[in-house]
């Protein structure tokens, strides 16, 4: 009987091969259900080298569960892989320094919950760095500058009447611009009826009831206009622009005095200048504050839910 395998030939009857061991079939095909059902050894297969469970194969070195594989070192749960270091949960990984929960991390300094984020320290809500500077100071006065109600930008308005050197915020501005501006409205209704009742008789009460309305309200105008520029960085000398641009034109309105074409024409020149001035201040005082500088430290945030 001849060896399929090697070409071995051996006696009659023998199943096996003498010389390598493997089935041997006969010509009526005994033994091919037996070959149908055990498994060669072959190379390079699984269950064998270089196959599954075996050197670079599943569970062995370089394989599963095996130096350079899952749970080994370089592996899963080892030095550098997850749950070591610079792995999950280690130094560098979750869990660790510099990871998810420690420093640097999630819930600790700089992180969420710490110092300028999420909880403590943060008031009754987030209050991080405002204006993107860390460590700012803030007025913690109950002075100027400070975020207010209508009510209470009025009683700062007077109580800085003629404070040129500090700081506003808007709403102290625009509350007590509104405040000023609804009294001026008063004062006209006032005026209307004193000259419907009185007719020519109210023309000198008017004119002491203007008088006195624009004389109370110059300086803490202006101051207030000071504080404001200061809050944004800018210089309190922009709020005298408009007296500029009228002194300047003096000369030209009286060198075009005689001409009435030239006098219109300085003039839309004047008012144009003005115009584009009163928008500027306009955008100016509309800015929000800046970090703290030479008038003083900003408004304290006022973090509200």
């Amino acid at each position: 009987m001849k060896c399929n395998q090697c070409g071995y030939e051996n006696k009659v009857g023998d199943r096996y091969c003498e010389n390598c061991g493997a089935p041997i079939e006969n010509s009526s095909g005994v033994m091919s259900d037996v070959l149908s059902t055990v498994p060669t050894q072959q190379p390079d297969s699984s269950g064998q080298p270089n196959g599954y469970g075996q050197p670079n194969g599943y569970g062995q070195p370089n394989g599963y569960g095996q130096p350079n594989g899952y749970s080994q070192p370089n592996g899963y749960g080892q030095p550098n892989g997850y749950g070591q270091p610079n792995g999950y949960g280690q130094p560098y990984g979750y869990g660790q320094p510099n990871g998810y929960g420690q420093p640097n991390g999630y819930g600790q300094p700089n992180g969420y919950g710490q110092p300028y984020g999420y909880g403590p320290n943060s008031g009754p809500g987030y209050r991080g760095p405002i204006y993107g500077l860390d460590n700012m100071d803030y007025n913690m006065g109950d002075g100027s500058p400070k975020y207010v109600g209508f009510g209470e930008a009025i009683k700062l308005f007077f109580k800085n009447y003629v404070n040129f050197t500090g700081r506003s915020t808007r709403s102290e501005y625009w509350f007590a611009y509104l405040f000023v501006f609804l009294v001026g409205l008063g004062v006209s209704v006032i005026n209307m009826f004193l000259q419907t009742a009185l007719g020519s008789e109210a023309t000198l009460v008017v004119r002491i009831l203007n008088l006195a309305e624009s004389l109370v309200f110059l300086l803490p105008n202006l101051s207030i206009q000071v504080r404001r520029l200061h809050d944004i960085g800018k210089s309190g000398w922009w709020v005298i622009g408009s007296l500029i641009i009228l002194i300047v034109s003096i000369p030209l309105f009286i060198l075009t005095s005689g001409d009435l074409d030239a006098l219109l024409g300085v003039l839309c020149c004047v008012s144009l200048v003005l115009l584009i001035y009163a928008i500027v201040m306009i955008i100016f005082f509309c800015r929000p504050s800046v970090g703290p500088n030479k008038w003083g430290p900003p408004a304290r945030p006022n973090i509200r839910y």
